[in-house]
C-alpha cells in the first residue's frame, strides 16, 4: 500500500503538478504577450495567442481529467505551431524560434510512449530547419520595428529559458524523491514497516566496521513468535499478517534513539541494542517479551493472546568473533529460549560470542 501510495504521488507530481506549472505558466505569458501582441497592430498573431490561451485553458482542465498524454500534444501542438507562425510574421529575430527548444524540452516529460517522443522531438527538429531556412531567406510578412523586435527577443528568451529551467529543476527534485523512496522500499518489510533483512545485513556490516575500529559494544536479540504456525492454522494468515504488524510496533515503541529493528525472516524479528553492558541487554529483551505478554492482540473482535522468546548476545571490547558468528551465536541462544519453555529471555555472556 505505502509503495502504491508513493508511485501514484510520484506519477501525479510528475504528469499533472509539472504539467500544470508549465500550463499555467504559458497562460501568465499570454496574459503579458496578448496585450503587447495587440499593439503591434498584428491581429493574425493577436488571435493566435489568444486560440493558444484557450488550448492551454483546455490542457489545465485535460490535465485535471488524468488525460496527460492528450492534454500535452494539443499544448505542445498549439504552441509549435504558433512558433512557426510567429517566426513568419515578424522574423527571426523576434526570438520566438525558442519556443521549438523550449517544445522539445516538453516532450521528454511527456508521458508518452518513447517512439511517440521521438517522433515529436524529430518533428520540432524538422520544423525548426524548415522554418528557419524559410524565415532567413525571405523577409517577414509583418516587419517589426527594432525596438519591438529587441524587446520580443529578449521577452521570449527569458521565457523559455525560465520556463526551462524551472521544468527540469521540478523534474531533478522528483527524480531524486522517486530515488529516495525506491531506495526506501529496497530497505523496508514490506508488510510490518521496519527494516528488512537486506537492511539489516547492510547495517551490521557498518556495525562490524565500527567495532573493529573502535570497539563500540552493542546487543544482537534474535526474537521469535511463540506458536505462530497454531496462529495461522486457527485464525487465518490474515491474522497472522496483523500479528506480525502489531509486534513491529510494539519492538518500535521500546526502540531507543540508536536502536535498530528489522524482519529477520517469517515470524522472527532482529534488534541492535546500543549498549555498554550486558545487563542492558537483558533488561531490554525482558521489557520487549513483558511488553508482548501483557499486549492483547485483536482480530475480527477476537482477543488474542502470545507470547515471544527472545535470544541473545552482548558484544564486548574483547570480542574476536565474526559477523556470522555473532549471529549464529544470537540464533542458538533463541533455540535454547524455546526449547526451554518459550517466553523466556537468554542473553549469552561475552566468552560466548568470543
Amino acid at each position: 500500500m505505502n509503495a502504491k501510495t508513493n508511485y501514484v504521488d510520484i506519477e501525479t507530481r510528475q504528469y499533472f503538478h509539472q504539467a500544470n506549472l508549465v500550463y499555467m505558466s504559458t497562460l501568465a505569458a499570454d496574459l503579458i504577450i496578448i496585450p503587447i501582441i495587440f499593439f503591434t497592430g498584428s491581429m493574425v498573431s493577436f488571435y493566435g495567442n489568444i486560440i493558444g490561451f484557450i488550448i492551454a485553458l483546455l490542457a489545465v482542465y485535460l490535465n485535471k481529467k488524468k488525460k496527460y498524454g492528450l492534454s500535452a500534444f494539443l499544448f505542445i501542438l498549439t504552441i509549435t505551431a504558433l512558433g512557426v507562425v510567429q517566426v513568419l510574421l515578424f522574423g527571426l529575430n523576434s526570438g520566438f524560434m525558442y519556443y521549438f527548444f523550449n517544445m522539445s524540452v516538453l516532450i521528454v516529460y511527456t508521458k508518452w510512449r518513447p517512439s511517440l517522443k521521438l517522433v515529436g522531438v524529430i518533428t520540432q527538429v524538422v520544423l525548426f530547419v524548415l522554418t528557419f531556412i524559410y524565415a532567413i531567406n525571405n523577409p517577414p510578412f509583418y516587419p517589426l520595428a527594432m525596438g519591438w523586435l529587441i524587446f520580443f527577443h529578449i521577452l521570449n528568451f527569458v521565457l523559455n529559458i525560465t520556463g526551462v529551467a524551472n521544468s527540469a529543476y521540478y523534474y531533478i527534485r522528483i527524480a531524486n524523491d522517486a530515488q529516495k523512496i525506491l531506495s526506501t522500499l529496497a530497505s523496508t518489510d514490506y508488510l510490518t514497516g521496519v527494516n528488512n533483512r537486506v537492511a539489516f545485513d547492510a547495517f551490521m556490516q557498518e556495525k562490524k566496521a565500527l567495532f573493529d575500529k573502535n570497539k563500540r559494544t552493542f546487543g544482537l536479540l534474535m526474537i521469535d513468535v511463540d506458536h505462530f504456525k497454531k496462529i495461522n492454522d486457527t485464525y487465518g494468515h490474515g491474522c497472522g499478517d496483523d500479528v506480525l504488524v502489531d509486534i513491529a510496533t510494539l519492538l518500535k515503541e521500546e526502540r531507543g534513539n540508536q536502536d535498530f529493528i528489522a524482519r529477520y525472516g517469517g515470524e522472527e524479528f532482529v534488534y541492535v541494542i546500543d549498549a555498554f553492558q550486558a545487563n542492558t541487554v537483558r533488561e531490554v529483551a525482558e521489557r520487549l517479551r513483558k511488553k508482548v505478554e501483557n499486549h492483547t492482540f485483536k482480530y475480527q473482535k477476537q482477543e488474542i493472546k502470545l507470547t515471544i522468546s527472545i535470544g541473545g548476545i552482548f558484544v564486548n571490547k574483547t570480542c574476536h568473533n565474526t559477523l556470522d558468528g555473532w549471529i549464529e551465536c544470537a540464533d542458538k541462544h533463541l533455540y535454547q529460549a524455546k526449547d526451554d519453555g518459550r517466553n523466556r529471555v537468554i542473553i549469552g555472556e561475552t566468552t560466548d560470542a568470543s
